[in-house]
């Protein structure tokens, strides 16, 4: 996968939104200065507010997996060690996701991310939800303080991934599901050889089929392909062939002559769900 397309996150100060991506910092406009320049001036400012390690918490946290890799989260830094996360509305997906079901899901991944990785560089993480409703644009408020650190391998979580290959296909054991749950009540684990393992399946590629030929959906989607490395460069967000696991030539093909329009082709809804 193009790791690039998991770099990115949202910092706001004063109501101005900027997409960051970290090691290199690169502001995409989208906030309510007048200019770029403005915008540009304003990341700058909000970066430098950060130190070196919340810069790596941060980056680590924008890792979380998101529909269609939309990187839903906000970030705004109120005050040393006080963030508001939240999510941005041009990244939500109304077509797929009317009620934010799954951007919540991403916002969660994101915090589980955040209080981890804080965690390894000696911060404690604190936060309540303030959103009432989950199309809020201010989600939960966080206090970091220093604490000692946590021994976790950060790295994997630059190496994690959500494509399907590769994936391990043995059932969960009884240890797995325990220290995946916590041995808190409440969870079903459903095999997936099972015959509730296998109606979900089904009723799973039948839904995917009715959404790829519903053209509302799919014009959402091709809104958040990227096709070229152009356009992997210059948004840092959405899909790539290598996500989609379109790979060797025929990456090389859908990279090269694959646009918008193509989503929209009835031989590329079919092959999806071939």
């Amino acid at each position: 996968m193009n790791t690039t397309t998991r770099r990115g996150f949202l910092l706001t100060t004063g109501g101005v939104v900027l997409a960051t991506a970290l090691p290199r910092l690169i502001p995409a406009f989208g906030g309510n200065t007048a200019n770029a320049a403005g915008e540009a001036a304003m990341g700058a400012n909000v970066l430098r507010r950060l130190d070196e390690e919340e810069r790596a918490i941060l980056e680590l946290a924008s890792r979380a997996p998101s529909g269609h890799n939309t990187q839903p989260w906000t970030v705004r830094i109120a005050a040393p060690g006080r963030w508001t996360i939240g999510t941005e509305r041009s990244r939500w997906l109304p077509a797929v996701d009317p009620g934010n079901h799954d951007v919540m899901l991403s916002i969660g991944a994101f915090m589980e991310n955040l209080v981890i990785a804080a965690g390894a560089y000696g911060r404690r993480v604190e936060y309540r939800v303030i959103a009432k409703s989950p199309h809020d644009a201010a989600l939960i408020e966080t206090r970091i303080t220093r604490a000692d650190a946590i021994a976790y391998p950060v790295d994997t979580m630059r190496a994690r991934r959500t494509v399907r290959n590769g994936m391990n296909t043995r059932e969960l054991e009884r240890g797995d599901i325990d220290s995946v749950t916590g041995k808190h009540g409440g969870f079903i684990y459903i095999p997936r050889l099972s015959a509730e393992g296998k109606y979900l399946a089904e009723a799973t590629l039948e839904a995917n089929k009715a959404q790829t030929w519903r053209n509302e959906a799919q014009e959402e989607l091709a809104d958040w392909i990227r096709w070229s490395k152009r356009e992997q460069r210059r948004h840092l967000s959405g899909l790539t062939p290598a996500s989609m696991e379109i790979t060797g030539i025929a990456g090389w093909y859908v990279g090269s002559f694959f646009d918008r329009q193509s989503v929209l082709e009835n031989s590329f809804r079919e092959q999806g769900i071939a």
